[in-house]
């Protein structure tokens, strides 16, 4: 059985706390168990177009043409 490729991310442990407690909130609210992990998947899966265009659209306002 081959392994998906796989890369690793480095963020702030701030950042992954509060991504934990976004879990336990899902959790709690949809009675399914969901990790931080999850959470991040989720994001990339439903939000690389929006991140694309709003990082654009501020470093357009921050160096005009």
């Amino acid at each position: 059985m081959a392994k998906a490729n796989r890369t690793t991310i480095s963020i702030p442990i701030e950042k992954k706390l509060e991504l934990e407690r976004k879990a336990i909130e899902v959790s709690y609210k949809t009675g399914k168990s969901v990790t931080w992990t999850d959470i991040v998947h989720y994001m990339i899966d439903n939000y690389q177009s929006m991140a694309k265009q709003d990082l654009i659209e501020e470093e357009e306002e921050r160096v005009p043409k």
